[in-house]
């Protein structure tokens, strides 16, 4: 029994933290291939337009046309994924979904089973019957096991809820500042020997330099 019960908490939280995974994740991937995505999504959505009333009043970029990061994460906890919306991520809203629903669906499935097994052992102490009468968990010991599992689990949901809703607003804060970090062909990187004279001991000294060109 234990094993069992375990197997369905484990599918209760899949499309949940599934949802999240791949929130960050390709988050973090489309500060790669952002001009692509873009492209993609500019043959459906008429971004332009959605960009100009965004850039608006509480809704305003920055002078660079570039997200708030401040904004986004306040956005986020106001409504999860306004934060994403307000980034112009609009492919993340379904994730954000999808995490939402399944944190959701694990909270209602646990706590509807939960006031089950709390019913029908109120039933059982008091020799009625019950849903579960003349079934191998019947009893009050399996009963009252069954509902303390659940209610833990219960509780365990709320606080995956929470999680879930931190994880989405610091992911929009994240991208928002991700997307104001140079990533352009001007950036690089040498490394090169350098040569100095030892102010100390008057003698040259021989070394490695690292050159960061904007």
């Amino acid at each position: 029994m234990p094993s069992l019960r375990s197997l369905n908490m484990k599918q209760q939280y899949f499309i949940a933290l599934t949802a999240v995974l791949l929130l960050i994740g390709q988050g973090l991937l489309a500060q790669i291939d952002t001009v692509s995505l873009e492209g993609d999504l500019n043959a459906v959505v008429d971004t332009a337009a959605i960009q100009q009333e965004f850039g608006k009043g509480f809704f305003a970029y920055s002078e660079d046309n570039l997200p708030i990061p401040k904004k986004s994460l306040i956005y986020s906890f106001v409504l999860p994924g306004m934060g994403q919306a307000y980034n112009r991520k609009w492919w993340k809203l379904p994730l954000v979904g999808g995490a939402i629903g399944g944190i959701i669906y694990a909270i209602d499935y646990n706590q509807g089973l939960y006031r089950r097994f709390r019913t029908a052992l109120e039933s059982e102490l008091n020799d009625e019957p019950h849903e579960f009468t003349g079934t191998s968990i019947g009893n009050d010991s399996s009963l009252r096991s069954l509902r303390d599992s659940y209610d833990r689990y219960t509780q365990t949901s709320y606080m995956g809820a929470l999680a879930v809703y931190g994880v989405i607003a610091i992911e929009a804060f994240v991208d928002g500042h991700l997307q104001s970090f140079d990533i352009s062909d001007d950036l690089s990187l040498k490394v090169q020997p350098s040569f100095d004279l030892d102010p100390v001991f008057t003698r040259p000294t021989v070394g490695v330099s690292f050159v960061v060109g904007f």
